[in-house]
């Protein structure tokens, strides 16, 4: 039997952010690869035309939808690696119907963000941004008192989505002590996966050094925490957001900042980007970044390869997303 074939969608200057050298050459030797040479996202027809007769596709940002047309077009498929992070709209029903086997990179994606999302916690509790500024603006003795480690802080974590776990993965060499707030995740799965105590939002505001907020967006978690919890919230407590901007209730979150009481770190605003005068571009204890916690990068493609090769070799996937996961992912 020959080798599998392999269309990968992604117009040329995305795939050489994602897909290393190395992971493409991996990729050959398992399966006969098509490459879209040129630097555009091929249209739904184009797409079709391109993968006919493949097996398997790999596929990004602006190529990611699985279509009736693809299928009509491309009988032969049989797995679809989505090499970015939310499938929702990009999946028709027909292919969940076909039980065509479809890949996130969202686990890859969450690498990325936990790593900011620590650097952010770290950032917080050393002061570094008042620091910074005393030092800019001439003080000689800024009360490095103030500056405290993560090592056995009280971290709250809301939500243990692919990027809740792996912040507290990497928490774990700083003996923290972790609140979690997941209604889907039991008290002994809680403690026995991520050592971490299940509890509630009111008690994780009101104890926590650390918020950190990796909720998907979905109509349950709009406005997840909000102006309650702001308000509990330690005066010198470091506030991260890195999931989604309607996660959080901004106007609340703005007005507690306005107070000086603790410092917020944002990866994300609804809207996104924040209004030119938003409070959030100017307020001294806010650190804005523009959505740049999940990379594009080769954790992606290595990921994808290695779904591939699992799948052609008749094992199973690890980060398969099926029909009835949707309904909780972001």
């Amino acid at each position: 039997m020959g080798k599998p074939k392999v269309g990968i969608v992604i117009r040329k200057s995305l795939r050489e952010m994602i897909l290393s050298d190395a992971d493409l050459e991996q990729l050959q030797s398992f399966a006969d690869v098509a490459i879209n040479g040129e630097d555009r996202d091929l249209v739904d027809g184009e797409a079709a035309e391109f993968l006919k007769g493949m097996d398997g596709a790999m596929t990004s940002w602006n190529s990611g939808d699985l279509t009736p047309a693809i299928l009509e077009g491309v009988p032969t498929l049989k797995i679809w690696a989505y090499g970015a992070g939310s499938l929702k709209g990009k999946i028709c029903d027909e292919a969940w119907e076909k039980d065509i086997v479809v890949t996130s990179a969202a686990p890859a994606i969450a690498n990325d963000v936990a790593e900011l999302t620590l650097a952010f916690m770290t950032m917080g509790l050393r002061n570094v941004l008042p620091f910074s500024r005393a030092m800019r603006e001439g003080e000689r003795k800024p009360n490095k008192d103030a500056a405290r480690t993560l090592f056995r802080r009280t971290v709250g974590v809301i939500s243990a989505s692919h990027v809740g776990r792996r912040v507290m993965r990497l928490l774990r060499p700083y003996e923290p002590r972790i609140l979690l707030y997941d209604p889907h995740v039991t008290r002994e799965d809680a403690r026995g996966a991520f050592d971490a105590e299940k509890t509630d939002l009111e008690t994780i505001a009101r104890k926590a050094e650390v918020v950190t907020i990796h909720a998907p967006k979905l109509d349950a978690t709009y406005h997840l925490w909000n102006e309650t919890h702001f308000r509990l919230m330690r005066d010198d407590c470091v506030f991260i957001n890195t999931s989604r901007g309607a996660n959080i209730d901004e106007a609340a979150l703005i007005a507690e900042l306005k107070k000086g009481r603790f410092s917020a770190f944002l990866d994300v605003t609804d809207p996104e980007p924040p209004a030119m005068d938003s409070p959030l571009r100017c307020l001294p204890n806010v650190v804005l970044t523009p959505h740049c916690a999940g990379l594009r990068s080769y954790r992606i493609g290595a990921q994808k390869v290695e779904e591939l090769r699992r799948f052609f070799a008749g094992k199973d996937q690890v980060f398969q997303v099926t029909r009835d996961m949707l309904d909780r992912l972001a």
